[in-house]
């Protein structure tokens, strides 16, 4: 079989396997070389295998959502997702990433507003998982003696934050538990009642994610350097919205909890 053939085989075993028809391509389609695609043989345990593969995936990179939702409830979300937001990498630990925007379109789980946040969660927990690893060696505070205006801060891979409504956070903490074991969901309860939304940060601590919850100061000036900004403006502006922000007491937690790579652009000021 040559090349061109070769590729079109597997692009019409592809096709058959995101088809919404129950049997894979519809009747009468068409593979290589004009030959009918339904004598292919295993085509239905390709699709059934793929599918199976695919709610897998999803599950891994959503354990709370599937917690919250259940098995049957997370299986059914695979097989639609796997249909209307199709793979696009070959590795499926990649599966999933729309999910949080499809889910605040189902009207099934409007009672549960924060599934959409949860999934963003933990979809950026998920990847961070993916993420470089971190450099062992500390910081160089070096470059904290140059110009702000030029200074840069660098984040471990993988870093980010999510700001929701909803205390998404606690929530996730509720279930970092054994899987038979019941989540204590009273703290989620009460912030859900007085309507208290959550703010995290999500990171790399050493070889493992980390999440922690920030302050809305904290939480504008990571939103901010993320974007490349330099620390110079950032800062001003961050003390001008929350003049309670202590860049002294970010910065102590920042390097303890290891949230920074390091600094770039800075030029230090001659002594």
């Amino acid at each position: 079989m040559s090349r061109v053939d070769e590729a079109a085989r597997q692009q019409a075993l592809l096709a058959a396997l995101l088809a919404a028809h129950p049997d894979g391509l519809p009747s009468g389609a068409k593979g290589p070389q004009g030959r009918s695609v339904e004598p292919l043989a295993g085509l239905r345990a390709y699709r059934a295998n793929a599918q199976a593969v695919a709610e897998r995936s999803l599950a891994a990179a959503y354990p709370v959502l599937a917690r919250l939702v259940g098995d049957e409830a997370m299986a059914a979300l695979a097989r639609d997702l796997w249909r209307i937001d199709k793979p696009v990498k070959g590795d499926l630990a990649w599966f999933g990433a729309g999910l949080a925007e499809w889910l605040a379109g189902i009207e099934a789980f409007a009672e549960l507003p924060y599934l959409p946040d949860v999934a963003r969660l933990e979809w950026i927990v998920h990847r961070a998982q993916m993420a470089a690893d971190p450099s062992d060696a500390p910081p160089d505070l070096q470059p904290l003696a140059g110009d702000p205006d030029a200074l840069r801060v660098r984040f471990t891979p993988g870093s980010a934050a999510i700001a929701s409504a909803w205390p998404v956070l606690r929530l996730w903490r509720a279930h970092q538990t054994n899987e038979d074991a019941e989540p204590d969901l009273a703290e989620v309860r009460a912030a859900l009642a007085a309507r208290e939304g959550d703010i995290a940060w999500i990171w790399r601590r050493g070889l493992r994610v980390d999440v922690a919850a920030l302050s809305a100061g904290e939480h504008e000036l990571h939103r901010r350097l993320l974007t490349g900004e330099a620390l110079g403006p950032v800062l001003s502006a961050t003390l001008g919205e929350h003049p309670d922000f202590s860049f002294e007491h970010w910065l102590t937690r920042a390097l303890r909890e290891g949230w920074l790579a390091g600094f770039a652009g800075a030029v230090p000021i001659p002594t």
